[in-house]
């Protein structure tokens, strides 16, 4: 598309895909104004996702258009409601402090591994050689990691140990997500099209085993020996259950909704944590840099056999205060800024209920024009925001394929002291859920990411330097092209 752009020189165009016109924009002045409009929904992003991607049997998609929203707006306001970041924030970072000196075990048996370390994660030691490393699939490890932490805060311990191989089949749709998308049937023989439907399959028969088994324990009644305990399941998950009950969804039908928003939440929560963390171990300065800047608020120890009295040494351990990080580390923060605008899949899509007239920023104007320029899109036509597009763009960001996160730091004029800009990078890629940049995925991203620069160091198994891997088409923030073999060893 970039070709494309540069010839036409237009912050508006129409583009047919599959026989429907679209009118793509550019603009980033005109991207917020459709962003903002109250009359451009996304409603019909969601219906085709929930249909093809998801595997919805017709109920959801029969609904009617209020309700269907009604949907997706209460989980939003949830997701970026206070109490739910707060609680999130706090249990997540519970969560890290107690696993990540665990994120490798350093066991050979599989058996004795912990569940993210297993399947493609391939962690392994060494046959010979430093025994104080081990080998692992870096991609694989950090979105199980992730995946395993961020369900048990979502849907709660007894789901996690009932079903321990669900990140595999997450990744599995993810990759394949693009594919289901435009509708691919299971027939075509295409890898990801038969991969996705059997994986997406396998996923809606947990999340109806799951609704039935929060139903029951909601009214009161033993929901079996599986998913005995769901008192610490999320009140997201417990509030968008009572939404589908109330609109007398079967489980079978309140499957697809659950899944779309479990996927959403934790596949581009781990893919953009990969990402940063892979940026930062490939650039040396950059990673002492942020080592520095969070070495107060992120710490990482072992208590020495002086100080516990016993003859053994005792596990590693981390404390993390991640709003001294939000508050006191720009660079940090800067650093997952600049990972969402390299890595970030930015294409949002709208349908417009009534003519809207978009016009250029006289700052946009300023390239090469004399005045800014208007354009009108009648009522019912789609609207392709493509982010992506503005992101990579010279004229907003210089040298944009670099990785700069200092590009993201400005200066307080009224304090002196440096910031991380969100604004830079607006306006924001809509996920099926409202943004893919909320408070709630930065902390837990950032939770992550700091945790496992602060307590590990991570190698290329082969090479002197980690290589940033190239990019996957996928949903919301794109896959690596190929795994990175590792080495990782503990800095305590």
């Amino acid at each position: 598309m970039g070709c494309l752009i540069e010839s036409m020189n237009e912050p508006v165009f129409g583009l047919y895909l599959r026989g429907e016109k679209h009118n793509a924009v550019l603009s980033p002045h005109m991207m917020k104004t459709v962003s903002s409009a109250e009359d451009a929904s996304s409603a019909h992003v969601l219906d085709q996702a929930l249909q093809n991607v998801f595997g919805d049997r017709g109920l959801t998609r029969k609904l009617k258009l209020a309700q269907n929203q009604g949907i997706s707006d209460n989980a939003t306001s949830i997701i970026n409601g206070k109490p739910f970041i707060t609680d999130a924030s706090s249990a997540i970072t519970r969560l890290v402090q107690g696993n990540m000196p665990n994120l490798v075990s350093f066991c050979r048996s599989l058996v004795d591994q912990n569940p993210w370390e297993r399947g493609s994660s391939q962690v392994e030691l060494p046959d010979e050689g430093d025994q104080s490393f081990c080998e692992a699939n870096l991609f694989a490890l950090v979105s199980n990691f992730v995946g395993h932490i961020t369900t048990t805060f979502l849907m709660g311990d007894a789901f996690v140990e009932a079903f321990p191989g669900l990140s595999e089949d997450l990744g599995t749709l993810d990759s394949s997500y693009v594919t289901l998308f435009i509708g691919t049937p299971r027939y075509i023989p295409h890898p990801s099209a038969s991969a996705g439907h059997a994986a997406r399959d396998r996923l809606r028969h947990i999340m109806s085993i799951f609704h039935r088994a929060l139903v029951a324990w909601d009214d009161g009644i033993d929901p079996g020996i599986e998913l005995r305990d769901l008192d610490d399941a999320s009140e997201l998950v417990k509030d968008r259950m009572r939404t589908f009950c109330k609109l007398e969804l079967s489980p079978s039908a309140s499957a697809a909704g659950h899944l779309s928003l479990y996927y959403e939440l934790i596949e581009h929560t781990s893919k953009i944590a990969f990402w940063t963390i892979t940026h930062l171990f490939s650039d040396p300065p950059l990673l002492e840099q942020v080592r520095k800047e969070i070495s107060s608020y992120v710490v990482a120890s072992r208590p020495s056999r002086q100080e516990t009295g016993f003859p053994f040494d005792e596990p590693p351990r981390l404390s993390l205060d991640i709003e001294k990080v939000l508050e006191s580390c720009p660079l940090f923060r800067a650093c997952y800024y600049e990972t969402v605008r390299l890595h970030c899949a930015g294409i949002t899509s709208k349908k417009l209920a009534s003519d809207i007239t978009l016009s250029e920023s006289a700052e946009e104007a300023a390239y090469g024009l004399t005045e800014p320029r208007t354009y009108t899109i009648r009522k019912d036509e789609k609207v392709i925001l493509s982010h992506g597009s503005y992101h990579h763009d010279s004229r907003y960001f210089s040298n944009p394929d670099q990785y700069d996160p200092l590009r993201f730091l400005v200066t307080d004029p009224a304090t002196g002291k440096q910031q991380a800009d969100l604004n830079i990078l607006a306006p924001f890629a809509g996920g099926l859920y409202g943004t893919t940049n909320g408070a709630f995925i930065e902390r837990t991203i950032l939770i992550f990411t700091a945790g496992v620069v602060a307590m590990w160091e991570i190698e290329p198994k082969s090479g002197k330097s980690l290589a940033v891997p190239g990019h996957k088409i996928s949903w919301g923030a794109f896959r690596p092209t190929k795994e990175l073999r590792v080495k990782m060893k503990s800095r305590v």
